[in-house]
């Protein structure tokens, strides 16, 4: 199987939940996420903003700041995906690819999140093997690179599939390294 084959199949997996089913899904793996030590010990979290179509880490996003964590989002520029810090979700607006990303904000780099920070990293698909299947940017995957703190991956379980190849640079997840929401 190439990389493109086995993107068309983890997103024809994803079109088997509508929006209600992925609210539930990231309510799930918010629980999930809320009952593990990364997240009790996490000063810092870098959280994706969810798009259609991927899992509602909204509730995620919302207990970071309630918590008094600091919060950074993604967002493109210049073909590259950068760290901002978040203060508020009403910093949030449309960015490219229509996701919801930071106006203005504190850029930071890989390299300077702590040893405590905790980054929860989507993706289309695993591989048994723990590979990362993103959506073909590399965004993720240069970012983990350099980053040091932990990460888990946000990953149905009925997205893991056999056989996706992998070059050198793909992020892997160990399976205790996954958010799965028991879906």
């Amino acid at each position: 199987m190439t990389k493109a084959e086995a993107r068309a199949k983890a997103r024809a997996l994803w079109r088997q939940w509508d929006a209600a089913a992925l609210r539930t899904m990231g309510g799930r793996m918010a629980h999930e996420l809320f009952a593990r030590p990364e997240w009790r010990q996490a000063g810092w979290v870098f959280c994706f903003v969810p798009m259609p179509g991927e899992p509602d880490l909204w509730p995620v996003l919302e207990a970071a700041l309630r918590e008094g964590k600091h919060l950074a989002v993604p967002r493109t520029a210049n073909g590259r995906m950068e760290a901002v810090r978040l203060r508020r979700l009403d910093d949030l607006a449309p960015g490219a690819y229509g996701i919801r990303e930071p106006v203005g904000g504190e850029v930071l780099a890989a390299e300077d999140f702590p040893a405590d920070a905790l980054a929860l990293v989507p993706c289309l698909a695993a591989g048994a093997d723990g590979v990362r299947l993103g959506r073909g940017g590399g965004y993720y995957d240069r970012f983990l690179a350099q980053y040091k703190g932990r990460s888990l991956l946000v990953c149905p379980a009925a997205l893991t599939l056999a056989g996706i190849p992998a070059e050198c640079w793909d992020a892997r997840f160990a399976p205790e390294q996954r958010l799965t929401g028991g879906f």
